[in-house]
C-alpha cells in the first residue's frame, strides 16, 4: 500500500513538472535572458541629473516673483512634495507638485501655465536644446515609453524628435511644458529585449493594470510552482552513493541528463528569482505600505499653511551663483533654499545663510511630529551605505539620519543631512520586502555593488544556469509534445 502511494505521487509529481515545463519553460528563458539585457540597459526614465543637465542657467533679470508668491498662487493647503525654481525655455518658472498635483507658476510674471501647446512646447524646446533641430512626431495619450502613472497628470503629451545623432525621442507634457521622458534609439531597441518582455510591460495590457498584475501573478506563479517541483524530483532521483553506473549522481542521458544536473545546481536560484519576481506583485497582505500620509510628513515641514518669506532682490542674490536650479523647503517653519549647479548643492537658510549641515536635534525634533502617536527610540547618523539605505537604481543621499520610532511598524525615517528633507520612511514590512525581493532578485548588497564585476558574474553564472535549465526543458518538452 505504502508503495502504491508512493507511486501515484511520483507520477502526479512528474506528470504536473512536466506539463508545467512544457507551458512556461520558454517563458522563463526568456526571463533569464532579458534580466541580462536589463543589466546594461535599464527602461527609459528622465532622472534629475539628466533635467538638471538640460536645464539653462536662471535669468535672475527675470525674477520678479517671490516663493511666497508662487504659493500663493498654487493655493496649497500642506507643504508641496516638489517646490523648485527653474528655467523654462528663457523664463523661469516656478515647479509645485502636491502629491501627484503639478503646478507651474511664471517667476517672471507670476501667471499659472496650465496650458501648453505644440508651438509653446517646440519654441521652449528650441531655446533649450539651441543648436539641435526638432521634429514633432504629435500628441501621445500614452505609449510603451510612458505608461508610469506618475506621467498621467502631464497627459496628453507632445512628442518631439531630437537631431542629434543618437534618436532622442522628448516627451513633453501639454500641462507644465516640462520634459517628463526621453529615450534613445539605442534604449528603445533593447528595452523591447530586456525590460518590455521581462516586465511583461506591453503598453496594451500595462495600461489595463488589473489585467497586468494578474498575468505577472499566474504565469510567475506557475513557473515557480514547476521550479519548486523540478528540485524535489531532482533530489529524488539523486544518487551521491552507489545505485547508478559508474558512480553517476544522475540516472538521466542527453538532454534529461543536462535538465537534472543543471536544475540540481541552480534550481534554488531559479526558484529564489521566480519566488521574488511573483512577491513584486503578489505580496498576499504582508508587505503593506507605510501608512505616512501627506498630512504626516507635511508637519515635518511646517505647522500649518507653509510660507516662504522672501524678498525678490534675496531671491537673486540666491541665483546668482549662477544656478540651474533652486529647490525651496522648510523644517518646521523654517525656509531653506538648495541651489544646484551641476552636480553641486549647497543649502541656506530662508536668510540666505550657507549651512554646512543641519543640526541633527532641530531634525529629531521636527521628525517626531510626523508620528504622532510614536516616540522616537534611536538615532543613526550614515556617513556610509548599509544594507537598508544604498544607491541602485535610485541615487540615495549621504550623509543621512535614520529616525526609530517605537510604534508598531517600527518606522524608520531618512533625512538627508545636507537639503534637511525626508527622503525615505521604511516599515518592518518593507525591510522584510528588501530580503524577499530586492536581495533574492538584484543581489543588491552594498558589498556586492562596490565590487560590480563580481556582481555581474555572479549574475550571469547563475543566469546561465537558469537558461540551461529552461531551454533543456523546453527541449524536453516539445519531445513529448511530438510524440503525441
Amino acid at each position: 500500500m505504502h508503495s502504491r502511494a508512493a507511486q501515484v505521487l511520483w507520477r502526479s509529481l512528474t506528470w504536473t513538472h512536466r506539463w508545467l515545463g512544457i507551458l512556461t519553460c520558454l517563458l522563463c528563458a526568456m526571463w533569464f535572458l532579458s534580466g541580462l539585457v536589463m543589466l546594461y540597459v535599464p527602461f527609459p526614465s528622465w532622472r534629475d541629473e539628466e533635467r538638471t543637465t538640460t536645464l539653462r542657467v536662471i535669468d535672475v533679470e527675470k525674477l520678479n516673483v517671490t516663493p511666497g508668491e508662487a504659493l500663493a498662487k498654487a493655493a496649497l493647503t500642506r507643504p508641496p512634495t516638489v517646490f523648485r525654481l527653474e528655467m523654462f525655455g528663457a523664463e523661469p518658472v516656478y515647479r509645485i507638485v502636491d502629491f501627484g498635483r503639478p503646478t507651474s507658476v511664471s517667476a517672471y510674471d507670476g501667471r499659472i501655465i496650465s496650458q501648453v501647446d505644440r508651438s509653446e512646447a517646440q519654441a521652449r524646446l528650441h531655446e533649450t536644446f539651441a543648436q539641435t533641430p526638432l521634429d514633432y512626431l504629435g500628441q501621445v495619450a500614452v505609449d510603451q515609453w510612458t505608461v508610469s502613472s506618475l506621467i498621467a497628470p502631464h497627459r496628453p503629451l507632445h512628442l518631439f524628435a531630437l537631431d542629434d545623432g543618437r534618436g532622442t525621442q522628448l516627451y513633453v507634457s501639454s500641462k507644465t511644458g516640462e520634459i517628463v521622458q526621453a529615450t534613445t534609439a539605442r534604449e528603445r531597441f533593447w528595452n523591447f529585449l530586456g525590460a518590455v518582455p521581462h516586465w511583461l510591460y506591453f503598453a496594451p495590457l500595462r495600461t489595463n493594470p488589473q489585467a497586468w498584475t494578474r498575468t505577472v501573478q499566474w504565469t510567475s506563479g506557475a513557473t515557480a510552482i514547476g521550479a519548486i517541483l523540478g528540485i524535489w524530483i531532482g533530489i529524488w532521483r539523486m544518487r551521491l552513493r552507489g545505485s547508478y553506473a559508474a558512480g553517476r549522481v544522475s540516472p538521466y542521458r542527453g538532454w534529461l541528463r543536462w535538465h537534472h544536473l543543471s536544475g540540481l545546481a541552480g534550481g534554488a536560484c531559479v526558484v529564489a528569482w521566480l519566488g521574488s519576481g511573483w512577491l513584486s506583485v503578489s505580496s498576499l497582505g504582508l508587505f503593506a505600505s507605510l501608512t505616512i500620509g501627506p498630512d504626516d510628513l507635511g508637519r515635518y515641514y511646517a505647522a500649518g499653511v507653509p510660507k516662504y518669506e522672501v524678498s525678490a532682490g534675496k531671491l537673486r542674490e540666491l541665483a546668482s551663483t549662477p544656478s540651474r536650479e533652486i529647490a525651496f523647503s522648510w523644517v518646521r517653519d523654517v525656509p531653506f533654499a538648495t541651489v544646484t549647479n551641476g552636480l553641486v548643492h549647497t543649502t541656506f537658510d530662508g536668510m540666505g545663510v550657507r549651512q554646512a549641515a543641519f543640526r541633527e536635534d532641530t531634525l529629531v525634533q521636527a521628525a517626531g511630529h510626523v508620528m504622532k502617536d510614536a516616540k522616537v527610540a534611536r538615532i543613526e547618523r550614515l556617513d556610509a551605505p548599509d544594507v537598508y539605505w544604498y544607491s541602485h537604481h535610485a541615487q540615495r543621499p549621504l550623509p543621512a539620519l535614520r529616525v526609530v520610532f517605537d510604534d508598531p511598524g517600527e518606522t524608520w525615517l531618512m533625512i538627508d543631512l545636507t537639503t534637511g528633507r525626508i527622503v525615505g520612511a521604511q516599515s518592518r514590512a518593507d525591510r522584510a520586502y528588501r530580503w524577499l525581493f530586492n536581495l533574492a532578485h538584484q543581489y543588491d548588497l552594498p558589498w556586492l555593488l562596490d565590487r560590480p564585476a563580481l556582481r555581474m558574474a555572479l549574475i550571469w553564472l547563475l543566469s546561465l544556469l537558469g537558461i540551461v535549465i529552461s531551454l533543456s526543458g523546453a527541449w524536453l518538452g516539445w519531445r513529448v509534445l511530438r510524440r503525441r
